[in-house]
């Protein structure tokens, strides 16, 4: 392992390669309707950590513990490198020509909010991440932008308060917002090898810590905090002396006074969390805000179930076959399913929502049991029925009997929902209406 890069530019031309490329592939992940690149995004730390909580298994939850060592052994490179919003941070720095610089340590917000968000995770409330995930933030941001006459005006605050946080500080939404970073920084800050400036080298000219976006290096006092930095290797590519270090340290747990007001308050936090963000009651209120109950994509299971875990990535929204899934709406704070969109159905021979999604806010099927998920139930108008038997030859399950020259006769027991009927009625005499929750056939 090497001790000293002795301002050798290779470890951050190396970092910034794989960047690059992690960033064209979260890109095509949103942009592109080919799944490997959607594949990828499920072995992003934050998303693998919700569908532990979600939907476990043993798979997530390897990629959880993986990610956790790494930055254990190594440092978080993972917000420099596999993170799409912190590299989208990066680029808008260097957009607007952003100076770095030192900044206070924010422990007093991060630690509580981090305690926030996961005893809602432990509750039941993913949906709290919508707000704080770095991958469903990046997600609502470049589907916001693809669908823009399709969205709110609001999709694009997010996008408002990056630049402003990346004008004011940088990168200060992964050192003191992002749960994510607050984690993997607490791994690299008790972790085996750390970076540091040497005293013996160190010239003092400051170039270091005006290259750290994350303001971790006091350059008067030669100082290097592990658990902010983010590994861009920037300031070892700009040291003319050689003075950062990269080796293995032990880690002394000092226990200082001045930090008990922190905790307290950090236990206080965590409690009214673990009390306010009971997954069901916070599930229900967002339902509540519903004109009308959503049709929701196959392995959502219920509105107030996929409120609860949906973090709104948009990743299912790219990858629909049929082109019906819809963006959180006026009408719906969730992803949903509308008929009026793309081909008018749900695919018979797709299940791509169920492969993509990240979190397990739609469950894994297969294709059967989801050709055989309900998702909704037909409603006939019986006046304006042509008696054509359109709708009962372009429904895959049969639910729909045509008896010539009469009202196709509808058996509710095969129906799924999926809306190829509805598509195909001349006279709009048949509508897809929501149910309570989804089942098997």
């Amino acid at each position: 392992m090497f001790k000293t890069f002795r301002g050798n530019k290779k470890p951050y031309l190396i970092r910034l390669g794989f960047a690059i490329i992690f960033f064209a592939i979260a890109l095509a992940a949103f942009l592109v309707n080919f799944k490997p690149p959607a594949y990828v995004m499920s072995f992003n730390f934050v998303p693998a950590l919700i569908k532990t909580f979600v939907d476990f298994s043993i798979i997530t939850f390897l990629i959880v513990l993986v990610n956790l060592a790494l930055a254990f052994v190594f440092g978080r490179f993972y917000c420099s490198v596999f993170c799409p919003l912190g590299i989208l941070q990066d680029i808008t720095g260097a957009v607007f020509f952003r100076k770095s610089g030192k900044s206070a340590n924010l422990f007093y917000i991060r630690y509580p909010i981090l305690a926030f968000a996961l005893c809602a995770l432990a509750a039941g409330a993913a949906a709290v991440f919508r707000f704080l995930d770095p991958y469903s933030i990046f997600g609502n941001l470049v589907s916001g932008l693809v669908h823009f006459k399709e969205v709110s005006l609001f999709t694009f605050i997010p996008l408002v308060v990056l630049v402003l946080l990346v004008l004011c500080k940088n990168r200060i939404f992964c050192t003191t917002i992002c749960p994510a970073g607050t984690i993997l920084g607490l791994c690299s800050k008790f972790g085996i090898y750390k970076m540091s400036i040497s005293k013996e080298l160190c010239k003092k000219c400051g170039q270091c810590e005006k290259e750290c976006p994350t303001g971790a290096i006091d350059s008067e006092s030669q100082t290097l905090d592990n658990e902010r930095c983010i590994r861009c290797m920037r300031c070892a590519a700009k040291c003319p002396g050689g003075g950062i270090l990269f080796e293995k340290q032990r880690t002394e747990i000092k226990f200082e006074p001045s930090r008990r007001n922190f905790i307290t308050t950090g236990v206080v936090l965590a409690v009214a969390a673990g009390v306010l963000a009971k997954g069901k009651d916070v599930a229900k209120t967002i339902v509540e805000t519903f004109k009308k109950r959503p049709i929701l994509p196959p392995g959502a299971v219920s509105p107030e179930e996929f409120a609860q875990k949906c973090t709104n990535c948009g990743l299912c929204v790219e990858h629909c076959k049929g082109k019906i899934l819809k963006k959180p709406d006026s009408d719906y704070e969730t992803v949903h399913i509308d008929y009026s969109k793309g081909s008018g159905r749900c695919e018979f021979d797709c299940k791509n929502c169920s492969d993509v999604c990240p979190t397990g806010a739609i469950k894994k099927m297969t294709l059967k049991e989801k050709q055989n998920c309900r998702i909704g139930l037909v409603k006939l108008t019986p006046d304006t029925c042509s008696k054509c038997g359109l709708c009962a030859h372009a429904c895959p399950k049969g639910a729909l009997e045509y008896i010539s020259g009469q009202v196709p006769k509808y058996n509710a027991a095969k129906c799924t929902g999926c809306g190829a009927c509805r598509k195909i009625c001349p006279t709009h005499s048949l509508e897809i209406v929501s149910i309570n929750k989804q089942s098997q056939l």
